[in-house]
């Protein structure tokens, strides 16, 4: 399996070419940057780093080195700023660098599996998917992190080990996720939160962001995206049929269509196989919708900022 990494210079793309490498489950791994010379230090470091334990081909190149791979993660974002943007500050600044980066990547990988870790994840997938009528199974946005900090945070509360911990986090990759508490196991078993603990996971995961901000370490959170692309790409490869969190499109769905927003997902080497629908109570049905909807708006915005294209510079 060839897998690239476009803004394979950047902290989640290298971050992530160097996890994909440890596990020694594809064959090659491109790193394409307009960077070159960055991505290709990297690369001969990545390379030399794991060759103790790993066959994996690493390199860096241009467009044309990206042809026919079979899973291509999109990593490519403008510089964090000073002062944090909104996800919809980003959509405006990164919608036509990802758009505009794509496209002559697109054409030489036409049956690619594509990886959205740009921000914003949700409306990025469905945006993509449209502007290139690209198959809906065949792009997926990287959103596993939120159910990552959820577990990590009920395991904090609860004073278990975090890998005893299954759980999912739906919803947008954003302020309107939603932690789906009344299906929470340990050790396989369902266990019920009371509004106290619930509270202790929400102010967790809260203080995380806020800490994070707090630190104005002037980078994403290169290590935890890392893992969560390195075992998504390795379960494809190996087909191990693993259900993962990830940013998919919907057709009726949760009762949700024209939307792209994380759900569970199976999936194979064509890409989606099976879209997971997990039990929801009341309130988390509804929170699901308002992220939804809140989604939709954001994607509404991307079309307005398309349409306002020139033709000749559009896709």
């Amino acid at each position: 399996m060839k897998v690239t990494i476009v803004g394979g210079s950047g902290v989640v793309g290298s971050s992530a070419g160097f996890r994909l490498a440890q596990d020694g489950r594809v064959s090659e791994i491109m790193l394409f940057d307009v960077r070159r010379n960055l991505a290709e230090a990297h690369a001969l470091d990545i390379e030399q780093a794991v060759v103790h334990r790993s066959t994996t081909r690493v390199r860096a190149g241009g467009v044309e080195e990206t042809k026919d791979s079979d899973v291509i993660v999109m990593t490519a974002s403008v510089p964090k700023h000073d002062v944090e943007l909104s996800r919809r500050e980003y959509l405006a600044v990164n919608l036509p660098l990802v758009l505009g980066m794509m496209k002559p990547v697109v054409a030489l990988s036409p049956r690619a599996i594509w990886i959205v870790a740009t921000s914003p994840v949700d409306p990025l997938v469905y945006l993509i998917r449209h502007a290139f009528s690209l198959p809906c199974v065949c792009v997926l946005g990287l959103n596993r992190n939120d159910t990552s900090r959820f577990r990590w945070a009920i395991a904090k509360t609860l004073s278990v080990p975090s890998t005893s911990v299954e759980a999912f986090v739906l919803g947008e990759h954003g302020e309107s996720q939603v932690p789906l508490f009344s299906s929470v196991k340990i050790g396989g078993k369902p266990v019920s939160l009371d509004r106290e603990a619930i509270g202790r996971v929400r102010s967790e995961m809260a203080g995380f962001f806020s800490r994070w901000n707090e630190l104005q370490p002037g980078r994403t959170a290169g290590w935890t995206s890392a893992e969560s692309l390195g075992d998504i790409i390795s379960s494809i490869a190996s087909q191990d049929g693993r259900i993962w969190p990830a940013s998919a499109s919907l057709d009726g769905e949760y009762g949700l269509r024209e939307v792209s927003i994380g759900v569970p997902v199976k999936l194979g080497p064509k890409g989606i196989e099976e879209i997971i629908e997990l039990p929801l109570d009341p309130d988390e049905q509804k929170a699901l919708e308002a992220s939804a909807a809140s989604i939709k708006e954001m994607i509404r915005d991307g079309e307005r900022l398309l349409a306002d294209v020139p033709m000749s510079d559009r896709v």
